[in-house]
């Protein structure tokens, strides 16, 4: 199949992170197969080659497919002259995009995400990308976690357990470090079973808020 694709470089955004945050518990119950993927930077390549942060093995998706950034406001979206295009509700994305809170983007008319939009101070905080399959969290240095609350614009990682606090801790990304940082006395979060204020994640903790869990996996830093 001809592949069209234009090349796109990472240019002064630096590298990115991809991290696997696999829950084995939640809401006091063991689970398995639940993660999502958290990714720290400023773009992010969606496409079929290895060295994607977003990799779509399937032969309708161009080698560099479509590219993602995020800037203080709001997120835009690039078709790189994939082959069979990217659409935005239904329609051909044909110069660079804002996306929006619960926009559908169908890439390569093989997989179609659904966005959530995480705004702070009015300023972007995150994206999220959900397929029903794969769950894509997009930030540029910081994520806020809390207790899940309908139509919560502020919170980028919502957990179902009653337990969380609605603002339990945060996750900073900083010069290739990554930090998680307890936001109340009475919410606290314990790190391989340990009660920390601030400590440095590395790669294969375990993280406890409230009675979930889940597991820092490092993927990759490109």
């Amino acid at each position: 199949m001809l592949d069209r694709t234009t090349v796109a470089t990472k240019g002064s955004e630096g590298k990115v992170l991809v991290v696997r945050l696999v829950f084995e518990r939640r809401a006091g119950q063991k689970v398995s197969g639940e993660w999502l993927y958290l990714l720290f930077g400023g773009q992010f390549l969606i496409g079929r080659e290895e060295g994607c942060e977003i990799r779509i093995i399937d032969d309708r998706i161009s080698r560099k497919h479509s590219l993602i950034r995020l800037g203080e406001e709001n997120a835009s979206l690039t078709d790189l002259g994939s082959t069979n295009g990217t659409y935005r509700n239904g329609e051909l994305v044909e110069d660079d995009i804002i996306i929006e809170n619960q926009d559908k983007i169908d890439v390569g008319q093989a997989v179609v995400y659904k966005v959530r939009t995480c705004h702070r101070n009015r300023r972007l905080s995150s994206i999220r990308l959900n397929n029903g399959g794969e769950a894509y969290l997009l930030a540029t240095n910081e994520i806020l976690l809390g207790r899940f609350q309908e139509d919560s614009p502020e919170i980028d990682l919502m957990i179902y357990d009653s337990s969380v606090d609605a603002r339990q801790c945060r996750i900073e990304h900083f010069y290739n470090d990554n930090f998680i940082v307890a936001l109340s006395p009475e919410a606290p979060i314990l790190v391989n079973g340990k009660p920390v204020k601030e400590l440095g994640l590395k790669d294969g903790d375990l993280v406890e808020i409230g009675q979930s869990a889940f597991r820092w996996k490092i993927v990759s830093l490109t």
